[in-house]
């Protein structure tokens, strides 16, 4: 199976680049870093919208977020944002467009490391909601499909763009 190349996806007319940068301490960077270098390159997000034109937005560390997370090892992008909603929110989903790729970069200082975040359309097949939303751990405190996209929203501009 072959990793996508950031490069390429980039320079899709079709798809939204962009590029983020994040102030971090010191722990952070390094926790980071661990991840990159034992091969987490990609993670992935669904920006996903029902028939009535809802969102569907995940609630974690007093921020709105599409939900998605880390690319494992074996899988595709698609597999990824499936799983990663599906765990997040309890809502099965089918996976459309790229719709944009992102390098996250984050820094202390001069020292800086970097991944890649695809978001990508869906719709749902079911729109229940779990009732304990996200795995142990994970700080995800509730799930809702909302109207209108909230300020404080992560990537907030992909999320509006496609709602």
């Amino acid at each position: 199976m072959t990793t996508p190349d950031f490069e390429t996806l980039a320079a899709r007319e079709d798809v939204w680049h962009r590029e983020t940068t994040h102030e971090v301490d010191p722990d952070r960077l390094a926790e980071a870093r661990a991840s990159i270098e034992a091969g987490w390159t990609w993670a992935v997000g669904a920006v996903v919208t029902d028939d009535a034109g809802r969102v569907l937005l995940v609630r974690e560390d007093d921020q709105w977020l599409a939900p998605g997370g880390k690319v494992e090892p074996g899988e595709t992008h698609q597999e990824a944002v499936r799983r990663e909603v599906r765990e997040e929110t309890g809502v099965e989903i089918a996976v459309g467009d790229l719709l944009a790729v992102t390098e996250v970069g984050f820094e202390h200082g001069t020292d800086r490391v970097a991944f890649w975040f695809a978001h990508y359309t869906a719709e749902p097949e079911t729109t229940a909601l779990a009732a304990d939303p996200g795995r142990d751990g994970e700080g995800i405190d509730r799930v809702e499909w909302v109207e209108t996209v909230p300020e404080e929203t992560v990537d907030r501009e992909v999320v509006v763009a496609n709602h």
